[in-house]
């Protein structure tokens, strides 16, 4: 197992913008009807600034989906992923998990759309697979399950709980429901910049894109749970076999 101690220098790092960006959203928030879109500005570069740190322990950590299996790290990633969204959430946007997509009407229907959906994403990965020039891998290993679970559980309620429960909302008040779907994709897709290698004409970007205009269409129509299933299900896939 790898482990690099010099990876846990990330959270210091990103702690202080945690620290500074969250009360002043909090404030923010205070006047919401007339803020939807600072807030949704500083909550997205918050969340690109998260991501984008990572790039500077690509040696150590990999870069998705070519990633070390430093198990420690990425355990610790999820865990500090998951903390700061229920903490936004819950003190900082003060919403209940109902308000941002988690009451399930029809567990069963998000279940099939969420599986449904991977349908046209799979029809697009052999080419990705080709422009990426891409060898699909079917070594598993316990560390490489384990860091899959880990991004899995990221992309299923980290990301979809702060893009397409907390941005897209506040997108759908200042604009109509179509036009919040295309902006919360745009800025989803944006969050990856430089994360994400330019290779094959834009390929990986293009698959993002497309998975988010998905993802938020799936929360328009049915809920977090179907969006869960197919953000948290491709991530798993994606690192498990590449």
């Amino acid at each position: 197992m790898e482990i690099y101690a010099i990876n846990l220098v990330y959270f210091l790092i990103v702690l202080p913008f945690v620290l500074i960006s969250f009360p002043y959203i909090s404030r923010l928030n205070k006047n919401r009807e007339e803020n939807h879109l600072k807030i949704i500005i500083i909550l997205t570069s918050l969340l690109f600034i998260v991501r984008f740190i990572l790039i500077f322990f690509g040696e150590t950590i990999g870069i998705m989906p070519y990633l070390v299996e430093d198990v420690l790290f990425y355990s610790l990633l999820m865990i500090f992923g998951l903390f700061i969204t229920w903490f936004y959430i819950k003190k900082i946007e003060k919403v209940t998990l109902r308000e941002i997509g988690w009451e399930i009407k029809d567990a069963k229907k998000s279940v099939l759309f969420g599986i449904l959906s991977y349908v046209p994403l799979m029809c697009f990965f052999p080419l990705l697979l080709f422009l990426a020039n891409i060898q699909l891998s079917f070594i598993l290993t316990w560390e490489k399950v384990v860091v899959a679970i880990a991004f899995g559980i990221l992309g299923a309620f980290y990301e979809e709980m702060m893009f397409r429960g907390i941005i897209q909302n506040h997108f759908k008040e200042i604009t109509d429901e179509n036009k919040a779907i295309i902006y919360t994709a745009l800025l989803f897709t944006a969050t990856h910049i430089f994360y994400l290698p330019f290779i094959g004409f834009g390929i990986y970007y293009i698959f993002v894109f497309i998975m988010a205009l998905i993802l938020s269409v799936l929360r328009l129509k049915f809920d977090q749970l179907s969006c869960a299933i197919l953000h948290g299900g491709i991530v798993f896939i994606l690192i498990i076999f590449v």
